[in-house]
């Protein structure tokens, strides 16, 4: 069996952190490994995972390391995790990590390590310290401070790195500041992420949880923030989705992508789900120390959850809008016990995002007032229109436009959803990933 979109998120630490931040999502995935107060993966999983995860022939191998905390693993287990990756590798093969982490514990020897070994580092801070408020220590004091020291030192080693910002009770409000501070601290690569959280029993969202509306006022005001700045080396991860829906391209974030098949999480002791935002016993696929990946994406419980993922809303079957959504991320539907027969979610958000943000872009393509970006969606349209006849985006874009519409698509890929792993494909040396060089 080949899999060649498949990405993998292992959970090292699983639940453990050495922060305890107000919005976290993945502390209640304590309670499905209860008799474990100190949950850390053995290199014997790491080895199985590599060795099954590369017989499915996967065209980029993409682990990402996220928690919890994964640098609680300590720095010696990554090193030989890169071993394991080393002796699992076939001739060609190209190992891409990153690693999502609250940068507690990094100091000089780890940046060198994560420089040396080419991991993409996503580092968690929510704006300047009046926003961040949420993010704090097990004792209580703010953790701004140890999240720039180790913005520092990522900076000083030259490691590659995005900041990943929760958009939160505590900065919704404030996009100005939150994209100033990108601005002012040289942070050219971001993503945000809207806490959605369900409240205990379900019973609605959690006190530190947004609403749709307030996702909706907030991207837009940071998309316009991006345009009046003129700089399109500053990257954030919705942006660049944005920009590939509008030129007809497949997205990279598997939230606007129809199929959910295409990412595995696996925790601290080897058991496997199909997304980390559903990590709980019936979801639970298997375990790779008593069965093989292969095997679980075969199964019964996989094929349930894709199935139910993937299937299209009856409120969303009309909408102008589903070729781009496809029905909204179901994290934000299945966690919140939305049915088929209701709205998703952020489906007004959504609506509101894509027709101000697509109507910027026609201006920007028709008007050189922000000359940077003008130029930068110019030829962004010269290399697509200029592809072979007959190529993946001379089909997706008529000659005359390049406004979107048309049919809800299915390539059978999905970007992996990691929340560190922004792929840099629009500015500059990234280019290359979509074949822009």
């Amino acid at each position: 069996m080949r899999k060649p979109h498949l990405g993998i998120l292992l959970k090292p630490a699983s639940f453990d952190c050495n922060m305890a931040c107000d919005y976290c999502y993945y502390c209640g995935v304590r309670s499905v490994y209860p008799n474990t107060s100190r949950p850390r993966m053995s290199l014997r999983v790491v080895d199985e995972l590599c060795r099954q995860y590369r017989a499915l022939e996967p065209s980029q191998i993409k682990l990402a390391w996220q928690g919890g905390e994964p640098t609680l693993m300590g720095l010696e287990f990554f090193q030989k995790a890169i071993e394991v990756e080393n002796k699992n590798a076939r001739p060609g093969d190209c190992w891409g990590n990153s690693l999502q982490t609250n940068g507690v514990v990094l100091d000089e020897e780890w940046c060198e390590f994560l420089a040396r070994n080419r991991f993409l580092v996503g580092l968690s801070v929510d704006g300047p310290p009046e926003l961040n408020s949420m993010r704090k220590l097990r004792n209580g004091r703010p953790g701004d401070e140890l999240a720039m020291r180790a913005l520092s030192r990522l900076k000083e080693h030259r490691c590659e790195f995005n900041i990943l910002i929760v958009v939160s009770s505590a900065n919704v409000d404030h996009p100005e500041q939150v994209f100033r501070f990108l601005v002012d601290n040289d942070l050219h690569f971001s993503q945000c992420i809207p806490c959605t959280e369900p409240a205990a029993e379900g019973k609605g969202l959690t006190a530190e949880s947004i609403t749709a509306a307030g996702w909706a006022e907030f991207m837009i005001r940071f998309f316009e923030l991006w345009v009046e700045n003129d700089d399109p080396t500053y990257y954030n991860r919705h942006i660049d989705n944005w920009l590939h829906l509008y030129f007809r391209l497949p997205p990279e974030s598997c939230e606007y992508r129809p199929d959910c098949s295409n990412l595995l999480t696996i925790e601290w002791n080897g058991d496997v789900y199909p997304c980390d935002f559903f990590v709980e016993e019936r979801y639970r696929m298997g375990n790779v120390l008593e069965d093989t990946l292969e095997h679980m994406l075969q199964g019964r419980r996989f094929r349930r959850f894709v199935s139910r993922a993937e299937e299209v809303p009856a409120a969303c079957r009309e909408c102008e809008w589903l070729w781009a959504c496809n029905g909204g991320c179901y994290r934000q539907r299945g966690k919140l016990g939305i049915g088929q027969g209701d709205k998703p979610y952020m489906c007004e958000a959504n609506k509101r995002i894509f027709s101000h943000v697509f109507g910027k872009f026609d201006e920007l393509r028709a008007s050189p007032v922000r000359p940077r970006l003008h130029a930068f969606l110019k030829e962004l349209e010269r290399k697509i229109l200029g592809r072979a006849p007959g190529g993946p985006a001379s089909k997706r874009v008529p000659s005359g436009s390049l406004r979107p519409g048309g049919v809800r698509g299915r390539d059978g890929s999905r970007g992996s959803r990691t929340k560190g792993s922004a792929r840099r494909h629009f500015t500059e040396t990234g280019r290359r990933a979509q074949g822009f060089e």
